[in-house]
């Protein structure tokens, strides 16, 4: 097993195959009694440093999903909503919460174009065989790119390359942990606007953030304060990728009078074909009754595969756009603020 290991990460054709085959690997020896073994986990683990300590082309990609070997392994975005989920099991108004969770959504029709637009952002971006498996799809999917190191040189020529991109920021979640450099809500400003300043000496065209993670954090209304008014001075605007249903955005929208975007569907919670497909219809949905919508995936293989297949079948049925563009048609439309677009959405809100 670790000579396969190392076989499939010194590869590096696939940056996602190495956890694939270890997660299935764990899921034979876990799934018996839907709990972790740890000693399996701890091998893994061992596994993992060992071949980190030996190539130091490992992308930080790969290093924050060696913890995913659970059945139908979820994104750290997911898993940290998830997590919120769970906590909130614990509010005594959890009943009435679930209630509202399980109403039918109606979507305002808030954009009156032709056609419905979809935005498809791919999170966890970080090498440029990740960017070219997204190009082969020849889809406008919205790369969203882990802050990277200005001795990069192939990932900088790759990006500049790019049409359009955008950043993925580390935020600070109330569980999820990984080993990126992560904002937390105990940072200052200059903290952070030192940290918005790396990114864009070593990627001037950055125009767009959505968070990694970051539930504690969005929560944080002082500290999403802080985040904005840095992200303003530079000119970029910020994607709430809504890891936890409490976030502070949709006040500060309103308070504000600001347009601040928000992903509507995690298109790959799971990895079978049914389920990943399903998830992109149901963003199409929400298109066509309010008029666009926001989908995040990750660039794992079954993803790229349902996207290919959905191609000439649901996505046909809609404009796919980048983020900056949808943000232009919006603000043609003259709408505002973040949450207005569903109908039962005050409501839902006040159970909170």
């Amino acid at each position: 097993m670790i000579a396969l290991l190392v076989a499939i990460l010194f590869s590096l054709v696939s940056p996602y195959s190495l956890l694939n085959a270890e997660s299935s690997h764990l899921h034979r020896n876990v799934k018996a009694d839907n709990l972790v073994n740890s000693s399996i986990i701890n091998n893994f683990n061992q596994q993992i440093s060992q071949i980190e300590k030996s190539n130091k082309e490992v992308s930080n990609y790969t290093k924050q999903y060696k913890k995913r070997y659970y059945d139908n392994p979820i994104s750290s975005e997911s898993s940290d909503y998830y997590d919120n989920i769970l906590i909130e099991t614990k509010n005594p108004r959890f009943d009435k919460i679930k209630e509202e969770r399980n109403l039918q959504k109606t979507y305002k029709k808030i954009l009156l174009d032709k056609r419905p637009k979809l935005v498809i952002i791919i999170d966890d971006i970080s090498n440029k065989s990740q960017l070219n498996e997204i190009a082969k799809l020849d889809l406008k999917l919205t790369p969203s790119i882990f802050p990277f190191s200005k001795d990069n040189v192939s990932m900088i020529e790759a990006v500049n390359g790019l049409d359009f991109f955008m950043v993925h920021l580390p935020l600070e979640a109330k569980k999820y942990t990984d080993e990126l450099d992560t904002i937390k809500t105990s940072d200052s400003v200059e903290r952070i606007a030192k940290k918005i300043e790396s990114i864009k000496e070593v990627m001037p065209k950055t125009k767009y953030i959505n968070n990694h993670t970051g539930s504690k954090f969005t929560e944080n209304k002082d500290s999403v304060e802080k985040l904005l008014s840095v992200l303003d001075s530079n000119s970029i605007s910020f994607v709430d990728s809504r890891t936890t249903p409490n976030t502070a955005l949709n006040k500060i929208a309103v308070e504000q009078n600001r347009l601040i975007l928000y992903r509507d569907i995690f298109i790959d919670n799971k990895l079978d074909r049914d389920s990943l497909l399903n998830q992109i219809n149901e963003g199409v949905k929400i298109s066509k009754q309010r008029g666009y919508a926001i989908l995040i995936a990750h660039p794992h293989k079954e993803t790229f595969d349902a996207l290919k297949e959905a191609k000439n079948r649901i996505l046909k049925e809609v404009d796919i756009v980048y983020l900056n563009e949808l943000n232009i048609i919006l603000k043609k439309f003259n709408v505002s603020h973040y949450a207005q677009s569903i109908q039962n959405e005050r409501e839902y809100k006040n159970t909170q």
